[in-house]
Protein backbone atom coordinates (compact mmCIF):
# COMPACT_ATOMS: atom_id res chain seq x y z
CA UNK A 1 0.00 0.00 0.00
CA UNK A 2 1.49 2.76 -0.78
CA UNK A 3 1.85 5.96 1.47
CA UNK A 4 2.35 9.78 0.47
CA UNK A 5 2.93 12.31 3.18
CA UNK A 6 3.21 15.83 2.57
CA UNK A 7 -0.05 17.26 3.84
CA UNK A 8 0.96 17.51 7.25
CA UNK A 9 0.69 20.48 9.09
CA UNK A 10 1.67 22.11 12.49
CA UNK A 11 5.08 22.46 13.55
CA UNK A 12 4.80 20.59 16.61
CA UNK A 13 3.32 17.55 15.08
CA UNK A 14 6.34 17.65 12.56
CA UNK A 15 9.00 17.74 15.17
CA UNK A 16 7.24 14.85 17.47
CA UNK A 17 7.34 12.66 14.12
CA UNK A 18 10.65 13.51 13.05
CA UNK A 19 12.32 13.18 16.56
CA UNK A 20 13.30 16.42 17.07
CA UNK A 21 12.54 19.95 19.03
CA UNK A 22 10.63 22.27 17.67
CA UNK A 23 12.87 24.66 17.75
CA UNK A 24 15.51 22.42 15.80
CA UNK A 25 12.25 22.17 13.34
CA UNK A 26 11.94 25.84 13.30
CA UNK A 27 15.69 25.76 12.20
CA UNK A 28 15.40 24.65 8.69
CA UNK A 29 11.44 23.81 8.41
CA UNK A 30 11.67 21.87 5.08
CA UNK A 31 14.08 19.58 6.29
CA UNK A 32 12.05 18.85 9.34
CA UNK A 33 8.94 18.65 6.84
CA UNK A 34 11.73 15.32 4.83
CA UNK A 35 12.65 14.06 7.95
CA UNK A 36 8.84 13.58 9.69
CA UNK A 37 8.00 11.86 6.68
CA UNK A 38 11.07 9.36 6.14
CA UNK A 39 10.30 8.67 10.07
CA UNK A 40 6.32 7.99 8.60
CA UNK A 41 8.28 5.68 5.88
CA UNK A 42 6.40 7.65 3.01
CA UNK A 43 6.64 6.32 -0.24
CA UNK A 44 6.59 9.65 -1.66
CA UNK A 45 5.64 13.33 -0.88
CA UNK A 46 3.31 15.92 -2.45
CA UNK A 47 4.39 19.28 -2.54
CA UNK A 48 4.80 19.85 1.03
CA UNK A 49 2.72 22.36 3.68
CA UNK A 50 5.56 23.41 5.09
CA UNK A 51 4.61 25.56 9.23
CA UNK A 52 7.15 28.39 9.30
CA UNK A 53 6.02 28.75 13.07
CA UNK A 54 4.67 26.97 15.82
CA UNK A 55 1.42 29.17 16.14
CA UNK A 56 0.86 28.70 12.44
CA UNK A 57 -2.31 26.36 11.68
CA UNK A 58 -2.92 27.29 7.73
CA UNK A 59 -0.55 27.52 5.17
CA UNK A 60 -3.10 29.74 3.42
CA UNK A 61 -5.92 31.41 3.83
CA UNK A 62 -8.42 33.79 2.03
CA UNK A 63 -9.75 36.54 4.18
CA UNK A 64 -12.56 38.61 2.68
CA UNK A 65 -12.12 41.53 4.41
CA UNK A 66 -8.51 41.84 2.69
CA UNK A 67 -11.15 42.77 -0.45
CA UNK A 68 -13.56 45.22 1.18
CA UNK A 69 -13.23 47.54 -1.76
CA UNK A 70 -13.23 44.86 -4.92
CA UNK A 71 -16.19 44.87 -6.72
CA UNK A 72 -17.62 42.61 -9.50
CA UNK A 73 -16.58 45.11 -12.59
CA UNK A 74 -13.08 44.62 -11.50
CA UNK A 75 -13.20 40.79 -13.52
CA UNK A 76 -14.82 42.92 -16.18
CA UNK A 77 -11.82 45.49 -16.71
CA UNK A 78 -9.49 42.66 -16.43
CA UNK A 79 -11.10 40.65 -19.18
CA UNK A 80 -11.46 43.58 -21.34
CA UNK A 81 -7.78 44.10 -20.33
CA UNK A 82 -6.89 41.13 -22.43
CA UNK A 83 -5.92 39.82 -25.46
CA UNK A 84 -8.85 37.91 -27.60
CA UNK A 85 -6.15 35.88 -29.96
CA UNK A 86 -4.16 32.55 -29.07
CA UNK A 87 -1.01 34.53 -30.20
CA UNK A 88 -0.96 37.54 -28.42
CA UNK A 89 -1.45 35.50 -25.44
CA UNK A 90 1.74 33.14 -25.63
CA UNK A 91 3.75 36.14 -26.82
CA UNK A 92 3.94 36.63 -23.25
CA UNK A 93 4.88 32.97 -22.34
CA UNK A 94 8.10 32.16 -21.56
CA UNK A 95 9.09 27.96 -22.01
CA UNK A 96 12.49 28.61 -21.00
CA UNK A 97 11.45 30.40 -17.25
CA UNK A 98 8.48 27.89 -16.60
CA UNK A 99 10.95 24.64 -17.69
CA UNK A 100 13.45 26.43 -15.24
CA UNK A 101 11.58 26.67 -12.57
CA UNK A 102 9.94 22.75 -12.69
CA UNK A 103 13.71 21.20 -13.44
CA UNK A 104 14.46 23.17 -10.07
CA UNK A 105 11.75 21.56 -8.34
CA UNK A 106 12.55 18.47 -9.15
CA UNK A 107 16.18 18.63 -9.11
CA UNK A 108 15.67 19.49 -5.38
CA UNK A 109 13.01 16.74 -4.86
CA UNK A 110 15.96 13.98 -5.89
CA UNK A 111 18.25 16.13 -4.24
CA UNK A 112 17.09 16.50 -0.34
CA UNK A 113 14.01 14.00 -0.25
CA UNK A 114 16.47 11.03 0.60
CA UNK A 115 14.38 8.66 -1.68
CA UNK A 116 11.00 10.09 -1.41
CA UNK A 117 9.20 9.55 -4.62
CA UNK A 118 7.52 13.56 -5.48
CA UNK A 119 4.19 13.23 -6.88
CA UNK A 120 3.73 16.91 -8.71
CA UNK A 121 0.73 18.99 -7.50
CA UNK A 122 1.25 22.20 -9.79
CA UNK A 123 -2.19 23.60 -8.87
CA UNK A 124 -1.68 25.55 -12.46
CA UNK A 125 -2.12 22.50 -13.98
CA UNK A 126 -5.46 21.67 -12.83
CA UNK A 127 -7.25 24.73 -13.90
CA UNK A 128 -7.77 28.46 -12.80
CA UNK A 129 -11.21 28.10 -10.76
CA UNK A 130 -10.43 30.10 -7.55
CA UNK A 131 -10.13 33.96 -8.58
CA UNK A 132 -11.32 34.65 -5.25
CA UNK A 133 -7.74 34.50 -3.98
CA UNK A 134 -7.10 37.15 -6.09
CA UNK A 135 -10.65 39.27 -5.95
CA UNK A 136 -12.22 37.56 -3.00
CA UNK A 137 -15.47 35.81 -2.77
CA UNK A 138 -18.18 38.46 -2.98
CA UNK A 139 -16.93 40.36 -6.64
CA UNK A 140 -15.55 37.27 -7.53
CA UNK A 141 -19.27 35.13 -7.15
CA UNK A 142 -20.78 38.24 -8.02
CA UNK A 143 -18.93 38.73 -11.53
CA UNK A 144 -19.98 35.22 -12.30
CA UNK A 145 -23.54 36.04 -12.53
CA UNK A 146 -22.98 39.14 -14.00
CA UNK A 147 -20.40 38.58 -16.18
CA UNK A 148 -19.99 35.33 -16.45
CA UNK A 149 -18.38 35.97 -20.47
CA UNK A 150 -15.68 37.90 -19.00
CA UNK A 151 -14.73 35.08 -15.82
CA UNK A 152 -14.92 32.51 -18.67
CA UNK A 153 -12.27 34.92 -20.74
CA UNK A 154 -9.98 35.24 -17.65
CA UNK A 155 -9.90 31.35 -16.97
CA UNK A 156 -9.36 30.94 -20.86
CA UNK A 157 -5.96 33.22 -20.90
CA UNK A 158 -4.69 31.78 -17.68
CA UNK A 159 -5.43 28.29 -19.09
CA UNK A 160 -3.60 28.86 -22.34
CA UNK A 161 -0.26 29.14 -20.42
CA UNK A 162 -1.13 26.20 -18.14
CA UNK A 163 -1.31 24.23 -21.64
CA UNK A 164 2.20 24.61 -22.66
CA UNK A 165 3.27 24.11 -18.66
CA UNK A 166 1.57 20.61 -18.94
CA UNK A 167 3.56 20.05 -22.53
CA UNK A 168 6.80 21.19 -20.63
CA UNK A 169 5.48 18.38 -17.26
CA UNK A 170 5.04 15.74 -20.21
CA UNK A 171 8.79 16.09 -20.87
CA UNK A 172 10.35 16.22 -17.90
CA UNK A 173 7.96 13.37 -16.83
CA UNK A 174 9.67 11.22 -19.56
CA UNK A 175 13.13 12.62 -19.10
CA UNK A 176 12.90 12.01 -15.17
CA UNK A 177 11.04 8.69 -15.61
CA UNK A 178 8.58 10.23 -12.91
CA UNK A 179 5.96 8.21 -11.80
CA UNK A 180 3.30 8.71 -13.98
CA UNK A 181 0.72 10.40 -11.84
CA UNK A 182 -0.01 14.31 -10.94
CA UNK A 183 -2.17 15.55 -8.32
CA UNK A 184 -4.22 18.86 -8.69
CA UNK A 185 -7.55 20.38 -9.25
CA UNK A 186 -8.95 23.63 -7.72
CA UNK A 187 -11.60 23.43 -5.29
CA UNK A 188 -14.76 24.32 -7.56
CA UNK A 189 -16.98 22.90 -4.23
CA UNK A 190 -18.16 24.04 -1.04
CA UNK A 191 -20.28 21.74 1.65
CA UNK A 192 -23.36 22.72 -0.32
CA UNK A 193 -22.06 21.56 -3.96
CA UNK A 194 -20.02 23.95 -6.69
CA UNK A 195 -19.94 27.25 -5.71
CA UNK A 196 -21.19 28.16 -8.95
CA UNK A 197 -23.55 26.69 -11.44
CA UNK A 198 -22.41 23.31 -12.84
CA UNK A 199 -23.97 24.56 -16.38
CA UNK A 200 -21.74 27.95 -15.84
CA UNK A 201 -18.53 25.15 -15.37
CA UNK A 202 -19.83 22.87 -18.24
CA UNK A 203 -19.48 26.08 -20.40
CA UNK A 204 -17.06 28.19 -19.20
CA UNK A 205 -14.49 26.03 -16.71
CA UNK A 206 -14.30 22.58 -17.06
CA UNK A 207 -12.83 23.19 -21.25
CA UNK A 208 -10.23 25.30 -20.36
CA UNK A 209 -8.93 22.82 -17.61
CA UNK A 210 -9.33 19.65 -20.51
CA UNK A 211 -7.27 22.17 -22.76
CA UNK A 212 -4.46 22.26 -20.36
CA UNK A 213 -4.79 18.53 -18.85
CA UNK A 214 -4.89 17.34 -22.56
CA UNK A 215 -0.99 17.01 -23.52
CA UNK A 216 -0.50 14.78 -19.95
CA UNK A 217 -3.37 12.63 -20.32
CA UNK A 218 -2.17 11.93 -24.08
CA UNK A 219 1.35 11.12 -22.63
CA UNK A 220 -0.62 7.94 -19.94
CA UNK A 221 -0.51 10.68 -16.84
CA UNK A 222 -2.67 9.49 -14.57
CA UNK A 223 -4.31 12.51 -13.03
CA UNK A 224 -5.54 13.09 -9.55
CA UNK A 225 -8.51 15.60 -8.93
CA UNK A 226 -8.36 16.99 -5.23
CA UNK A 227 -11.94 16.93 -3.57
CA UNK A 228 -13.16 19.31 -0.79
CA UNK A 229 -16.66 19.64 -0.18
CA UNK A 230 -19.83 18.03 -1.62
CA UNK A 231 -18.35 17.47 -5.30
CA UNK A 232 -21.27 14.47 -6.42
CA UNK A 233 -22.29 17.19 -8.80
CA UNK A 234 -19.25 17.13 -10.47
CA UNK A 235 -17.96 14.34 -10.20
CA UNK A 236 -18.49 12.93 -13.57
CA UNK A 237 -17.26 16.14 -15.10
CA UNK A 238 -14.09 15.67 -13.80
CA UNK A 239 -14.09 12.13 -15.35
CA UNK A 240 -14.92 13.57 -18.57
CA UNK A 241 -12.29 15.90 -19.44
CA UNK A 242 -9.68 13.94 -18.27
CA UNK A 243 -9.19 12.91 -14.74
CA UNK A 244 -8.93 9.35 -13.88
CA UNK A 245 -8.47 9.66 -10.06
CA UNK A 246 -9.85 11.52 -6.67
CA UNK A 247 -8.02 12.71 -3.48
CA UNK A 248 -9.39 13.80 -0.58
CA UNK A 249 -13.26 13.36 0.32
CA UNK A 250 -15.37 14.55 2.90
CA UNK A 251 -17.32 11.56 3.84
CA UNK A 252 -19.35 13.27 6.32
CA UNK A 253 -21.26 15.55 3.18
CA UNK A 254 -21.88 12.01 1.83
CA UNK A 255 -19.35 11.58 -0.55
CA UNK A 256 -19.07 7.89 -1.34
CA UNK A 257 -15.93 6.42 -2.42
CA UNK A 258 -17.99 3.08 -3.15
CA UNK A 259 -19.91 4.77 -5.87
CA UNK A 260 -16.72 6.41 -7.02
CA UNK A 261 -14.93 3.39 -7.95
CA UNK A 262 -17.57 2.13 -10.06
CA UNK A 263 -17.00 4.97 -12.82
CA UNK A 264 -13.93 4.21 -15.70
CA UNK A 265 -11.59 7.23 -17.33
CA UNK A 266 -12.84 8.25 -20.66
CA UNK A 267 -10.14 5.84 -21.51
CA UNK A 268 -11.44 2.74 -19.79
CA UNK A 269 -9.23 2.82 -16.67
CA UNK A 270 -10.28 1.86 -13.13
CA UNK A 271 -10.03 4.70 -11.05
CA UNK A 272 -6.90 5.74 -8.22
CA UNK A 273 -7.67 6.96 -4.63
CA UNK A 274 -5.20 9.02 -2.79
CA UNK A 275 -7.47 8.17 -0.16
CA UNK A 276 -8.03 10.59 2.06
CA UNK A 277 -7.67 9.80 6.28
CA UNK A 278 -10.50 12.10 7.74
CA UNK A 279 -8.46 15.75 8.54
CA UNK A 280 -12.23 16.88 10.76
CA UNK A 281 -12.53 13.62 12.52
CA UNK A 282 -10.88 10.34 12.50
CA UNK A 283 -6.95 11.80 12.90
CA UNK A 284 -7.58 14.55 15.04
CA UNK A 285 -10.66 13.17 17.22
CA UNK A 286 -10.22 9.55 16.90
CA UNK A 287 -8.28 7.12 18.74
CA UNK A 288 -5.66 4.81 16.90
CA UNK A 289 -8.13 1.94 16.43
CA UNK A 290 -10.14 4.32 14.59
CA UNK A 291 -7.54 5.14 12.29
CA UNK A 292 -6.65 1.55 11.66
CA UNK A 293 -10.39 1.20 11.04
CA UNK A 294 -10.41 3.94 8.63
CA UNK A 295 -7.68 2.23 6.36
CA UNK A 296 -9.57 -0.55 6.51
CA UNK A 297 -12.44 0.79 4.88
CA UNK A 298 -10.27 2.13 2.19
CA UNK A 299 -8.87 -1.18 1.74
CA UNK A 300 -12.47 -2.68 1.04
CA UNK A 301 -13.51 0.65 -1.24
CA UNK A 302 -10.46 -0.77 -3.24
CA UNK A 303 -11.31 -4.32 -3.26
CA UNK A 304 -7.69 -4.82 -0.90
CA UNK A 305 -5.50 -1.78 -2.11
CA UNK A 306 -6.16 -1.66 -5.90
CA UNK A 307 -5.28 1.77 -7.10
CA UNK A 308 -5.38 3.00 -3.41
CA UNK A 309 -2.52 5.40 -2.38
CA UNK A 310 -3.00 5.77 1.49
CA UNK A 311 -2.97 10.21 2.01
CA UNK A 312 -4.23 12.40 4.61
CA UNK A 313 -7.38 13.90 2.87
CA UNK A 314 -6.46 17.49 3.14
CA UNK A 315 -3.80 19.41 5.80
CA UNK A 316 -3.96 18.09 8.61
CA UNK A 317 -3.96 20.44 12.08
CA UNK A 318 -2.43 21.38 15.21
CA UNK A 319 -4.77 19.22 16.87
CA UNK A 320 -3.88 16.32 14.87
CA UNK A 321 -2.04 13.41 18.07
CA UNK A 322 1.27 12.53 16.37
CA UNK A 323 0.19 8.45 17.21
CA UNK A 324 -2.64 8.59 14.62
CA UNK A 325 0.04 9.70 12.01
CA UNK A 326 2.34 6.95 12.94
CA UNK A 327 -0.71 4.21 13.49
CA UNK A 328 -1.93 4.99 9.80
CA UNK A 329 1.58 5.11 7.98
CA UNK A 330 4.30 3.12 10.13
CA UNK A 331 2.56 1.05 11.95
CA UNK A 332 -0.84 -0.13 9.87
CA UNK A 333 -0.15 0.06 6.33
CA UNK A 334 3.54 -0.70 6.20
CA UNK A 335 2.53 -4.23 8.19
CA UNK A 336 -0.26 -4.91 6.40
CA UNK A 337 -0.51 -8.08 4.54
CA UNK A 338 -2.08 -8.13 1.24
CA UNK A 339 -3.27 -12.04 1.66
CA UNK A 340 -4.18 -12.16 4.74
CA UNK A 341 -7.83 -12.03 4.99
CA UNK A 342 -10.18 -9.61 5.39
CA UNK A 343 -13.21 -8.79 7.62
CA UNK A 344 -15.35 -6.74 6.26
CA UNK A 345 -17.38 -4.97 9.19
CA UNK A 346 -19.28 -2.42 7.89
CA UNK A 347 -19.93 -0.30 4.35
CA UNK A 348 -20.05 3.28 5.63
CA UNK A 349 -17.76 5.63 6.92
CA UNK A 350 -16.24 3.91 9.95
CA UNK A 351 -15.70 6.83 12.74
CA UNK A 352 -18.56 6.79 15.03
CA UNK A 353 -20.34 4.89 12.86
CA UNK A 354 -19.39 1.46 13.68
CA UNK A 355 -21.67 -1.65 13.23
CA UNK A 356 -22.81 -2.91 16.71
Amino acid sequence: MPTLAGWIGGARVLADLAGITPDAYLADPLAGVIRAALALDADGMVQPAVPRSLDQIRTGSVVEANFAEIQPEALLERANALPDSEWEILASFSAEANEARYRAYFETAFATWDGLAPIPNFWEIGGHFPLYTEFGYTAFLSACALYPEAVGKIWWVKSLHSRERARILVKLYREYDLVPLMFCGEDVCNNKGPMVSPKFLRRCYFPTVQMIIEPLVDAGVRLIHHCDGDVRPVVDDFIAIGFSGFQGFQYELGVDPYDLRKRRSRLGEEMLFFAGLSVSRTLPFGAPEDVRDEVDYFLDVTDGGKGLFLMTSNVTGVETPPENLRTAYSSYAKTWNPSSPRVVRWRSWPWGQKAA
